[in-house]
């Protein structure tokens, strides 16, 4: 299971960048522009994944962390979240992953879980919101909308193009 969490957290590292440098090429009114989906906008979407991945971050290891992550709402800001979350994981070893991990929700709701569940649900939380960034840049008409399959990625570690 460790292989596998490590590689998915590749993966979820892989897709997330690959959507911050196609978007940084977007002037602001693009990225501001209202289209729908959970969040309103791509910055929202893409900050939105940042800040899920800053809080499961923080859940992981045990460091209180603020919504949002940081108050800056420049794309530049999430890459480092996200190899931050990316380093957690990959330092987790099994006895680690299988770890039993206490936190407060939101909402400040208590909860009790295994460590890789919370991987799990916060790569696949990031996967959802890149779908619906897709569906976002499609209805403004964007062209080079990023691949985010994971076969993709997986194709990637085998023929190197991406």
């Amino acid at each position: 299971m460790t292989d596998l969490l490590h590689h998915y957290a590749d993966y979820g590292l892989w897709a997330g960048t690959r959507f911050v440098e196609r978007l940084m090429h977007e002037p602001d009114e693009v990225l501001d522009r209202a289209v729908g989906g959970s969040f309103p906008t791509l910055r929202a979407t893409l900050l939105h994944i940042r800040d899920a991945e800053n809080t499961w971050w923080g859940r992981l290891t045990g460091t209180p962390t603020a919504w949002p992550a940081v108050p800056e709402r420049s794309l530049d800001t999430v890459p480092p979240v996200l190899q931050r979350f990316h380093a957690v994981v990959k330092g987790m070893g099994p006895d680690a992953l299988h770890a039993i991990v206490s936190y407060a929700d939101l909402k400040g709701r208590t909860h009790r879980q295994s460590a890789w569940q919370m991987v799990l649900h916060c790569i696949n939380h990031g996967t959802q919101h890149r779908g619906q960034l897709i569906t976002q840049m499609r209805l403004l008409g964007l062209g080079e909308v990023p691949a985010n399959d994971l076969v993709v990625y997986q194709r990637t570690l085998t023929t190197g193009i991406s």
